[in-house]
């Protein structure tokens, strides 16, 4: 799941480009120090590289050393496609990956683009470190050709923090909507159905809060129902919370994890989808809701400010408690009013592989030129 954004940006290249992708992880449980995986995926030349990890007495060390392990098995990667000679090399999600990408423009004499989708520069995350760190990230991005970041919010965070660059291009995710269609029927249930779906971590998500919403509206209308989809290391707490408040199995279901056709049927029967959010790179959940035809309430965070307007949803400040409930009041009244094609097309033509790659592909083009 970490990775699925980057896999798409992957094989959108593959009908303007030859990509091969390198990817390192840590398993403590490797059979040997290190373990390395190709396939073909989609047109994309994959290497797989799992090292494994040290636990020591002093875990500064143990941290050095499997620092030093993830370094060798990148190089190890690049020395197993010897025979791929790339133009370009692409690091995505600093600063580890960043380094190894300066590591191989360096060596190879190519340039190095950088894309980031982490979260960690919102203030609000509060996990950004100045210091080392901060200058590590500071010197690769200006070592890159070109900086792309999936939103627009996640420009001004960055920027805000000091990390700018003047070839800086937002290009979202690709968001895969060939199999998604709206409903044409009008839903005649008598309850309004709401849908969240989340990785239910409540540092990011803001789910207790959500949830205090909707008891807020349930002590003054009951015509509507709230399915929470997914899982996550906060998923029992705020099954308990919502039992606490008294609306668990009442005017709110938890459904755990959903994908494929059952997600889909979920959707399609939503009369809305609200982002509770206080703060996403891109909030993929969002495109997907508009792509199936239904209105979202969002907090202004990730894409939401680029996506929403008042043809599709309402957009509330995060952590606006107030301001939630009374969107989620007025959308539980206006939501099927709505034209959900028109919804549809807001979005079915600005998030595909085709539209993302050919601008990802501009990108590497116009540095290609430049260098020549």
């Amino acid at each position: 799941m970490p990775g699925l954004f980057i896999q798409r940006q992957a094989e959108a290249l593959t009908p303007f480009c030859d990509v091969a992708v390198i990817y390192v992880h840590p398993d403590p449980d490797c059979p040997n120090s290190y373990e390395v995986d190709f396939s073909e995926e989609n047109q994309v030349r994959v290497l797989r590289v799992y090292f494994r990890t040290v636990n020591m007495r002093y875990p500064f060390f143990g941290r050095i050393l499997n620092l030093f392990r993830f370094y060798r098995a990148n190089m190890k990667a690049i020395r197993s496609i010897r025979q791929f000679s790339p133009e370009i090399v692409h690091a995505h999600v600093l600063t580890r990956m960043g380094f190894i990408g300066w590591r191989i423009s360096w060596k190879n004499k190519i340039p190095l683009v950088i894309s980031e989708h982490w979260s960690r520069y919102f203030p609000e995350n509060n996990a950004y470190q100045k210091g080392l760190h901060h200058w590590i990230t500071k010197f690769l991005v200006k070592k890159s050709s070109a900086l792309i970041l999936v939103s627009a919010t996640l420009k001004f965070a960055m920027e805000e923090l000091g990390i700018h660059h003047p070839k800086t291009f937002v290009i979202p995710n690709v968001v895969d909507l060939d199999n998604f269609s709206s409903r044409a029927d009008i839903l005649h249930e008598k309850r309004k159905s709401i849908i969240h779906v989340s990785c239910f971590e409540e540092k990011s998500k803001n789910i207790a809060q959500f949830l205090r919403t909707l008891h807020s509206l349930s002590l003054t209308r009951q015509d509507f129902i709230c399915i929470l989809v997914g899982e996550g290391p906060d998923h029992t707490k705020l099954q308990e919370y919502a039992d606490e408040l008294g609306i668990k199995d009442t005017f709110v279901n938890f459904t755990g994890l959903k994908t494929g056709p059952e997600l889909a049927e979920l959707m399609h029967n939503a009369d809305f989808l609200v982002l509770s959010s206080r703060y996403e790179t891109f909030a993929t959940v969002v495109v997907e809701a508009l792509a199936y035809g239904i209105p979202v309430v969002a907090t202004r965070v990730g894409i939401v400010p680029e996506v929403i307007n008042e043809s599709n949803g309402r957009i509330v400040p995060p952590g606006d408690e107030q301001a939630m409930t009374l969107a989620i009041d007025r959308m539980l009244d206006e939501c099927r009013e709505y034209d959900r094609e028109r919804i549809k097309a807001s979005v079915e033509q600005k998030f595909t592989k085709e539209v993302i790659g050919k601008q990802i592909v501009d990108i590497y083009k116009g540095i290609l030129s430049h260098n020549h």
